[in-house]
């Protein structure tokens, strides 16, 4: 979507260029009329000035328009271009957390992966699903709940490194791509469960979640963005099914 954005905002950064010089052409062409009519006339048998100021305040105000259309054009080019720039930004990211939302992540995906590929590079994917949240919103409210999100994706976004993607893909379940593998993963993984373990509201002192994470390694675990996702999701659902607030990889990685 920015790449077509950005196509859109150069066209019509051309079209804009080409209509000025197009007017600034038709305004010097007759500037110049004037002028050699000025310095030939009587070649030409054209006396007097009469014809000349008409001409000189025809020339004025057509300036005047041409420098008010081109400012308005351009005013009307940036407004549209930072209009689309936060139409994009809304269409990628979580409203909540401000996240990258399940819609930008599958870009992300994609092109993580097709420079993967490009780049022999492994790509890590972790599955993190809430636990204990349902409970939250359950005993302090909904409110408390969002809150509670944007706390630990806050936290989380901090935790993370330079490069990764990190998303919300709706409720209480996130990813995050990483080009960490092996113990560096694991250290990661790590992190993120001392951040979801840990107080993060004073004004729920007694308020306690957890995380349940899967990891997933391309390629070795899969071989296209689905089969990554299911891999992470599948060692996600183990973690949660060997007593949660843990990480588990992909069964045909780690055991």
């Amino acid at each position: 979507m920015k790449a077509r954005r950005e196509h859109l905002v150069r066209d019509l950064r051309h079209r804009f260029n080409a209509l000025l010089v197009v007017s600034l052409v038709s305004w010097m062409s007759m500037v110049g009329m004037l002028v050699f009519l000025w310095l030939d006339g009587q070649t030409l048998k054209v006396g007097g000035v009469s014809w000349f100021v008409p001409g000189i305040l025809t020339s004025l105000t057509q300036l005047v328009l041409l420098i008010f259309v081109a400012v308005k054009l351009h005013s009307t080019m940036a407004a549209r271009s930072s209009l689309m720039s936060t139409l994009e930004y809304a269409s990628e990211h979580d409203l909540l957390t401000g996240l990258v939302n399940r819609r930008g992540f599958e870009f992300s995906l994609n092109d993580a992966l097709y420079l993967a590929v490009r780049q022999r590079r492994p790509l890590s994917l972790l599955y993190l699903d809430l636990d204990g949240f349902k409970r939250v919103n359950d005993i302090h409210s909904h409110a408390v709940g969002d809150h509670l999100l944007r706390a630990v994706a806050s936290s989380w976004r901090e935790s993370v490194r330079d490069g990764d993607v990190l998303a919300r893909l709706g409720g209480d379940e996130f990813v995050l791509l990483t080009h960490a593998t092996g113990a560096d993963v694991e250290a990661l993984s790590e992190r993120l469960l001392g951040v979801a373990t840990a107080n993060l509201m004073a004004d729920f002192p007694e308020l306690r979640i957890g995380v349940s994470i899967g990891i997933a390694e391309f390629p070795r675990d899969a071989k296209d963005a689905n089969g990554l996702i299911l891999a992470a999701d599948s060692a996600m659902l183990n973690a949660k099914n060997s007593g949660r607030s843990c990480f588990k990889w992909a069964l045909n990685a780690i055991a």
